[in-house]
Parts: structure tokens; sequence; C-alpha cells
């Protein structure tokens, strides 16, 4: 099955267990149900926060496709075959690589990769402001990633503390390819 697929399975399920919980617990308003309502609530209360990160997942794959199909030339991106570095669109990696719970891409490989990104730094007329941007861009990081720190320290719900947790990872492996970048432009 496709990611794609998957990912659209995976939300009609979550959709469909959130309705039911939604009609069972209508129908528990007598007091001696109380301890399952509460049990029910939790569940419907979980259930909420699956199909909204599903709905999310399905709609940012969407839109990642969408930005690869447009920014990246047919014969550097095959969907099909590989996955591209986020941040990084020029690397292209097999597909087994990308497994989830992990940092993708590793420390290791992006101190390999810039140390040869990408030869000679680009000399141009949007130097100055690309130089500039770069800039913005790790301070907008810096803030982003304490922001996600803290959300995953006040986070009640494991769920939300796991994916604040993974992308302050993520914003932080950012910065790091930013701060890079920055540097091998201003050498």
């Amino acid at each position: 099955m496709m990611l794609e697929e998957l990912l659209h399975e995976i939300k009609g399920l979550e959709e469909k267990e959130l309705e039911s919980y939604k009609k069972l617990l209508k129908k528990l308003k007598d007091p001696e149900y109380a301890d399952l309502r509460n049990f029910l609530l939790k569940l419907t209360i979980d259930e909420t926060l699956h199909k909204h990160i599903s709905e999310a997942l399905e709609k940012a794959y969407q839109e990642v496709k969408e930005l690869v199909r447009e920014y990246t030339p047919e014969e550097e991106a095959e969907l099909g075959t590989a996955v591209l570095f986020p941040g990084v669109p020029t690397i292209i990696l097999p597909r087994e690589v990308n497994a989830i719970g992990t940092k993708i891409p590793t420390d290791e490989i992006l101190e390999e990769y810039f140390g040869e990104f990408p030869g000679e730094p680009v000399v141009g007329e949007l130097m100055e402001e690309i130089k500039e941007k770069l800039g913005e861009y790790i301070k907008n990081k810096e803030a982003l990633i304490m922001n996600y720190e803290k959300l995953s320290e006040k986070a009640k719900h494991p769920v939300l503390k796991g994916i604040a947790k993974d992308i302050k990872n993520n914003k932080e492996q950012h910065k790091k390819m930013l701060e890079k970048l920055l540097e091998h432009y201003k050498s």
C-alpha cells in the first residue's frame, strides 16, 4: 500500500472511530454509566486528537508532493523510489533510509553533506538578500525550538508531547543546516 493510500485509510478509520465513540457517549447519560462515560470520554478526546493529526498528515503529504513537482526537475526526483531530505531538496536517498522515529537526515550525513556543499559559494545579485534571509530563518528557528520545547514540557497528552519533541528535533536540524549554509556563503 502506498503512503498516500495508507494516510487516507488511517484518516477514514480515525473519523469512523470518533463518530462511534460520540454515538455511544450520547446514550450514556444516566448516573449508573458515569465510570464508563468518563472512560469513553477520555478515548474520545484521544481520538479527536488522532483524527486531526491524521487529517493534517494527509494534507501535508499532498502539499509536499505538489512542492516536489513544482520545484524539482523530473530527472532529480522520483517519488516512487526515493525520499527527499526535508530542507535539503538536492539530496535523494533510498526510501529505506527514512525510518520513522529516526533523525532524517542524521547529524553524520549532514556533516558529510555540508562538508562538500555546494562547492564554491554562489556569487550573484541575490547573495546579500540570501544571506540576510538565512540569518532571519535561523532566528525564527531558535524561537520555534524554544516554543516547541515549552509545548513538550507543558503538554499533558503523550501524543502532543511526542509530536512537539519530534518537531523540535526537526527544527534543530533545520537550524544546523541553515547555519552551515550561512557559514558556507559567508566564506
